[in-house]
């Protein structure tokens, strides 16, 4: 499902980064980034959870792992794929 939902993408590798988020789904998503990344690096997401998705809008934090990295020349940055291994709601504040 196309999205451009904002999310704070963190790695050992990049730190953390704002990115906006292209596709996600249940099992997986796509951002562009101009950080590099490899294929198989763990990452953190931290995002808005579209309604579409779960019951209500909520504030997640996933871990997932990089399936599939492309680069996008004429933007020069870097279209990362990645499966979710796990998310978690966070707390309300």
């Amino acid at each position: 499902m196309p999205w451009q939902l904002p999310a704070s993408v963190g790695s050992r590798a990049s730190g953390r980064k704002q990115v906006e988020l292209r596709d996600i789904s249940s099992r997986g998503l796509f951002f562009f980034t101009e950080a590099k990344m490899e294929e198989n690096a763990k990452l953190e997401i931290v995002l808005m959870m579209p309604p579409e998705l779960q019951q209500s809008e909520q504030w997640v934090c996933c871990q997932a792992t990089v399936v599939r990295v492309e680069e996008d020349k004429p933007n020069q940055k870097i279209g990362v794929a990645a499966v979710i291994d796990r998310c978690q709601a966070l707390p309300q504040i």
